[in-house]
């Protein structure tokens, strides 16, 4: 603490100007190529009719796997284009349909009931919106309709209500999910936030798990509930660690601030203050989403342990958990199994990840360890990266790569099958570094096709390693090198994720956890905290087309190279290749050389020699 308030202090003896240079990024002109490139086979993602494709966020971690790995390029270079519904606080989403429109829903909105709302990606105008009140439902799902293809349906799941809703609106189910909101007797806290739904095609089945711990399986097609018999994950209400060991008077600030824009929850009163106990305990059995893997229907849930594991019988658990979770068909109902489960000291802060092929999974402790397990989950390998990992692993399907985030940087692994190598730690160099402020990562990365995506700024650390933004912004990495490709300052944070849309912008979701603290601190000095989603769109289509075109030049060599001793990972890296000609084509049909466009949604060959024709055009287009 005594760390903050120098810090505070130090920052009232520089002034206005200093803080205005220390919150004007760095100009990064001319955009350097790619230098990153496929090594090797990659593994390859299940195909399935309602699953679809993993070319947007269709989750809060992109997909089922919570890879947080798109197929498309995102543009180096962007510019706020809109900001939205101001008012609104929401901490995860949005998700995004095949036609780029969003949908979100935001927590306990105020002066306006609504659980689900649908907003034009473009223009950012409201399309509609569901009513009702709830703690938020998370991130919405996007499945494809198999009923009627090309068409698609939202999925939200709440604690007492779930829906399923067609991109137009119009509601296909609204169903009770039977789950009745109680106040904890341990914590006195009402645990109704759900994190986001997620797909089970083994049952055909919406599955979601809420903070309490319980799990909800409803049939895709009429939201019937299809649990046999109600699951609950057995860990115990985590121990708070004191909401980050921030002061009473910190807390109170923050939640004033952002009561000043979003207005006070009205069960639990100072957002920062249950957001903030939440990050860092505060009595939730789940406090992130979870993973499935579409090949086998294994469940993967980081938690708490059981009570009793922590030689404590109080109430609390102190140790993580990590469960493997299979169903079973019982007769037309269904079964949930603990399948395998993995203990560990301290709590964490990752949504399990797995590996494309679902033979792997991710995960981090407090000590900032990556620990990665089999899907039986014995331990493999531990990693450590120096600091605290804040954020989920995100795991490419090529070159056996990880993009792990701590507060200060964000680190590059390579999995090497028994053990782990580090490779390159990020060179955030977007401002200035002055007066004890640094550059921080704020959020999970997105690997994307042609670099690693990201939400960063600059400000402070506290002597607890927690970040306190005085600005924040959205950028492009070098996936070879680390290397800062393009960055923009934003007008807020977010403890989402990093959304990246079809079309290669950047969607931030506002929830102003860390600002709040800083804005608490420093007062007047610091932006005011805004709600709503904003959108950073490509500056420089043409340039960021022929990207988008020599990233598919790429997956189409790989693809050539790969034919005949991996053509499963062919056959992928030519999906790869379509996703990018899709891109490439709405962006500006004459991005693409005519001899191209007949593949925008044809079938690409599988022959050799014409596959070097199609990568010398995608070459030929990228160098136009």
């Amino acid at each position: 603490m005594k760390k903050l308030l120098l810090t505070g202090l130090a920052l009232g003896i520089v002034g206005v100007g200093t803080l205005t240079l220390m919150k004007s990024p760095r100009q990064y002109q001319e955009v350097t190529a790619n230098s990153w490139k496929p090594d090797g086979p990659r593994k390859v993602v299940p195909e399935h009719p309602v699953l679809g494709i993993n070319d947007t966020f269709r989750s809060l971690h992109g997909s089922t796997r919570n890879s947080d790995e798109v197929l498309t390029a995102v543009s180096p270079e962007v510019e706020l284009d809109w900001l939205v519904e101001e008012n609104m606080f929401i901490t995860e989403g949005p998700s995004i349909d095949r036609q780029g429109n969003l949908y979100f829903s935001p927590v306990t909105p105020i002066g306006e009931e609504v659980v689900l709302v649908s907003l034009d990606g473009q223009t950012g105008e409201r399309r509609w919106a569901i009513d009702g009140y709830s703690q938020g439902g998370g991130t919405p799902l996007v499945l494809e309709d198999p009923d009627r293809p090309g068409e698609q349906i939202i999925y939200l799941t709440l604690y007492e209500r779930a829906l399923a809703v067609k991109t137009t609106g119009e509601v296909i189910w609204d169903v009770s999910t039977g789950f009745k909101k109680t106040v904890d007797s341990v914590t006195g806290y009402e645990n109704s936030h759900n994190f986001g739904a997620s797909y089970l095609p083994q049952a055909d089945a919406i599955v979601s798990v809420v903070m309490d711990g319980a799990l909800m399986m409803l049939d895709r097609e009429t939201g019937q509930n299809i649990l046999k018999e109600s699951f609950t994950v057995p860990g115990a209400p985590a121990k708070s660690a004191e909401a980050l060991n921030l002061p009473d008077w910190i807390k109170n600030r923050a939640d004033k601030a952002l009561a000043e824009k979003v207005g006070e929850d009205p069960e639990h009163g100072g957002r920062f203050s249950r957001v903030a106990d939440i990050v860092s305990g505060g009595g939730v059995i789940v406090a992130n989403y979870f993973s499935i893997d579409p090949a086998t229907g294994r469940m993967f849930i980081a938690a708490t342990a059981p009570d009793s594991e922590d030689g404590h019988q109080d109430g609390f658990s102190e140790n993580g958990a990590v469960y493997a979770l299979d169903t079973v068909n019982d007769g037309g109902s269904w079964q949930v199994e603990i399948a395998a489960k993995a203990y560990f000291d301290g709590g964490t802060g990752s949504t399990p990840a797995l590996s494309a092929d679902g033979q792997k999974m991710y995960t981090s402790d407090e000590k900032g360890n990556i620990l990665a397990y089999d899907r039986d989950l014995n331990l493999i390998w531990k990693h450590p990266v120096g600091e605290q990992i804040i954020a989920s692993i995100s795991v490419a399907s090529e070159n056996n790569e990880l993009f792990v985030s701590t507060a200060s940087s964000l680190h590059k692994v390579y999995d090497c099958g028994r053990f782990a190598e580090a490779g390159w730690s990020a060179s955030l160099d977007m401002y200035p570094e002055a007066f004890g402020s640094q550059n921080l990562n704020l959020l999970t990365a997105t690997i994307a096709a042609n670099g690693i995506a990201m939400m960063a700024g600059n400000g402070f650390l506290t002597e607890k390693g927690q970040p306190m933004p005085l600005t924040s912004g959205v950028g492009l990495l070098d996936r070879e090198t680390g290397e800062v490709k393009g960055y923009t300052r934003g007008v807020e944070e977010s403890v989402a994720t990093t959304i990246t849309g079809p079309d290669g912008s950047f969607y931030v979701a506002h929830s102003p956890v860390r600002r709040a603290v800083t804005r608490a601190l420093l007062g007047p000095a610091v932006d005011e905290l805004i709600g709503g989603i904003a959108r950073y769109k490509p500056v420089d289509k043409y340039k960021f087309g022929r990207e988008i075109l020599c990233s598919a030049a790429l997956r189409t060599d790989n693809a050539i190279k790969y034919l005949e001793e991996a053509p499963d990972s062919a056959r992928e890296d030519l999906k790869h290749t379509r996703v990018l000609l899709r891109q490439a084509m709405k962006m500006d049909e004459s991005l693409v050389l005519e001899e191209l466009q007949e593949l925008f949604d044809g079938q690409l060959p599988d022959q050799k020699h014409q596959l070097k024709a199609v990568a010398d055009h995608l070459r030929a287009s990228c160098s136009t």
